[in-house]
């Protein structure tokens, strides 16, 4: 097994999780039933693809950089597709997940 593919599920995972809230978004706190499923489906697929990848990953590392690149992907999303910036606040928040991502995998 290639040491690589845990981080092509990890990958995947995060995907997944940043569609489903997408979705979950359209479904407008479930009103609309088709987005909502769609939503919930993808988020059980997320976590299939991350329990994939905790196969060759520490829980730790592949939570945190699951977590943190699902936040920092999912607040870009909605600036792009809702028209929805973060504040200045926000931003400061999503420079630290970021940093804190960097510190992790230099660790």
């Amino acid at each position: 097994m290639s040491i690589f593919i845990p981080y092509y599920y990890l990958a995947i995972a995060i995907l997944l999780e940043v569609t489903a809230n997408v979705f979950l978004q359209r479904s407008a706190g479930m009103a609309k039933k088709i987005p909502g499923a769609v939503g919930i489906l993808l988020i059980l697929a997320s976590f299939t693809a991350l329990a994939q990848a905790l196969k060759g990953l520490e829980m730790a590392t592949a939570y945190a950089i699951w977590g943190g690149c699902g936040i920092l992907l999912t607040a870009l999303s909605g600036w792009i597709i809702f028209r929805q910036p973060p504040g200045r606040k926000a931003c400061a928040g999503l420079l630290m997940i970021t940093a804190g991502l960097l510190l992790l995998e230099l660790g």
